[in-house]
């Protein structure tokens, strides 16, 4: 809407700015190659913002705009800013505003079809239970990598499987297993899966990320007993001289 206004208020101002220095030169007017040129696309507003449409899509405006500029020179500095500022400014205006309504378009898209999916997801978790307990053959609440491979891959539902692009459970246990444990507790299996279908990543991203968040894990834990140690070391530096 603004860039609409913005093509129609540039229109009129160019359109007064044409028919006074157009459209009431008397030496154009009487000219008798220009005479009808100015009399037909400059005298007056309406005529003048019907040609300078013309200006705005390039078309055929050489046969208006070069016998003027061969009587008045100083024109061309006028018709080449209307060039500029209406015809390739202004249209590049429309194509950004256009790409602009395209991007929210695709983006307000992805954020519904990203809901859509989380309600399906969320709809699968029982779904998921009674998978980790037909993979679960002792009923110890963790999978191993033994009681994965036999299984195919197929168990899956169908929805995770278009998202989640794996050839076998076992390649997908490795992915979910990202602390090299060689188990999978219910919570790591569900919760990992439903992970993997919400994020809009591939596979090796998603168990880089993981890695990265158990090394910040790591790293703090090992912050906490160096703390200690150096808690320790000074109450050991106090206590040695006192003993001396």
């Amino acid at each position: 809407m603004s860039t609409t206004a913005l093509i129609l208020i540039s229109l009129f101002v160019c359109s007064c700015v044409a028919v006074e220095l157009i459209g009431k030169d008397r030496e154009l007017l009487e000219d008798s190659v220009t005479g009808p040129i100015v009399q037909m696309h400059f005298r007056g507003i309406d005529k003048s913002i019907i040609t300078l449409m013309q200006f705005v899509t390039l078309d055929s405006v050489a046969s208006i705009y070069f016998p003027l500029i061969m009587q008045r020179p100083y024109l061309s500095v006028f018709f080449l800013g209307l060039i500029v500022v209406i015809s390739i400014g202004l249209m590049n205006l429309v194509t950004a505003a256009v790409l602009e309504n395209a991007m929210q378009a695709a983006v307000q898209d992805a954020e519904a079809e990203k809901s859509a999916m989380l309600n399906t997801v969320k709809d699968a978790i029982p779904e998921l239970l009674k998978i980790f307990q037909s993979i679960d053959k002792d009923n110890s609440g963790i999978l191993t990598h033994d009681e994965v491979e036999s299984v195919e891959v197929d168990i899956l539902p169908k929805k995770f499987l278009q998202t989640v692009h794996v050839n076998s459970m076992l390649e997908l246990f490795d992915y979910l297993d990202v602390d090299q444990t060689g188990e999978l507790t219910r919570e790591e299996f569900i919760e990992g899966l439903l992970d993997l279908c919400l994020r809009d990543m591939p596979l090796p991203w998603v168990q880089m990320l993981k890695l990265l968040h158990l090394i910040l894990g790591m790293s703090k834990r090992i912050d906490t007993h160096l703390e200690v140690l150096r808690s320790r070391q000074t109450q050991t530096a106090v206590v040695l001289p006192s003993a001396i």
